[in-house]
């Protein structure tokens, strides 16, 4: 949105409006050209993004801010509670007014401010998104790495054997920030047990109150099933309080995506088998990180545009593990 944008994305409706374009009013040019950005300088960093309901994107939050205060620059947050394309671009042009140095811009929709970010970058205004323009507008995107996926045989081994069902609960259909990280997990389940049967999936906008009502019919409908995946942080609580209702904690294989603080608890109940965590701390982290680095290089003149990637890993959480995760476990605040 969770995030790759999910998050976010990770956890909330409103990542449907990521489809959506908005048109935005150029409300600034960006940073002053007189200002320095020279080694030694006091820099300005402005972040950009919404949906702070979701854990996900707090934690981010929460390691820009820290690698700021351990790099010495002046961060500022511009944030709503929701993700609607309207108040990303009050947002957006809120920080442009207040002209950063750099910025950190993570919208639902990557194509929403392209126009700006070239104004941005071509008054030396460098910007870090969690998912790539197209065509590449910003300076670098640092995301979640889903490429390198070390954690699958692992997860292999958690899939039951025999005969059965398995069943994937998702917030809407074709949103590639979410498949992107599902899809491999779904194929590593299928491989690990070819004789699992693919139930129909269920899509629940992301409600968690949906998503519970439909696990919870699955459960009466189809005795046989033995592997739930959850696509996203609602519907991994979901999940988790539907199989605990139906009394089968344990006796259904229940992955997860992301590790709200819900999922983690529900993780260490053994309700929850496994997690498949982003790290938004790190990403956090790393995108401050890849603003100041350009920034205290003393470059002048327009910011390249590309789609090259920082990818920050995925890591599978278990009750045996969780406890030395604090990197990919998400909080609700600092």
């Amino acid at each position: 949105m969770r995030r790759l944008m999910y998050r976010s994305l990770a956890g909330a409706s409103v990542v449907s409006l990521a489809f959506v374009t908005s048109a935005c009013g150029h409300a600034s040019t960006g940073a002053s050209s007189s200002k320095s950005t020279g080694a030694g300088a006091k820099l300005s960093i402005a972040a950009v993004y919404g949906l702070t309901s979701d854990p996900f994107w707090t934690t981010l939050g929460c390691g820009a801010k820290s690698e700021a205060a351990k790099l010495g620059v002046d961060y500022k947050e511009y944030t709503s509670a929701n993700g609607e394309t309207s108040s990303y671009s009050q947002k957006f042009s809120l920080a442009q007014l207040a002209k950063p140095d750099g910025m950190i811009v993570n919208p639902s929709n990557p194509n929403q401010f392209t126009s700006q970010y070239k104004t941005l970058m071509n008054n030396g205004v460098p910007v870090v998104t969690i998912n790539s323009a197209k065509p590449a507008t910003q300076y670098k995107v640092v995301g979640t790495d889903t490429e390198n996926l070390d954690f699958l045989p692992e997860l292999s081994k958690l899939v039951p054997s025999g005969s059965g069902s398995m069943v994937v609960i998702n917030g809407i259909p074709g949103l590639v920030p979410v498949d992107s990280r599902l899809n491999p997990v779904v194929n590593a389940i299928k491989k690990a047990n070819p004789d699992l049967r693919a139930l129909t999936t269920q899509y629940t906008n992301f409600d968690t109150t949906k998503a519970t009502s439909a696990v919870s019919s699955l459960l009466i409908a189809h005795p046989d099933l033995k592997v739930i995946v959850a696509a996203d942080g609602p519907d991994g609580q979901a999940t988790a309080a539907a199989v605990k209702q139906a009394g089968k904690a344990g006796k259904v294989t229940v992955i997860a995506l992301d590790a709200t603080p819900t999922e983690v608890l529900a993780l260490k109940a053994g309700t929850i088998t496994a997690l498949v965590a982003q790290s938004p701390k790190q990403i956090g982290q790393q995108q401050l990180k890849t603003v100041v680095d350009y920034l205290r290089k003393g470059k002048s003149g327009a910011v390249p545009a590309s789609s090259n990637k920082i990818g920050v890993p995925q890591k599978l959480l278990t009750a045996d593990n969780v406890g030395d995760s604090a990197d990919w476990i998400y909080k609700s605040n600092c």
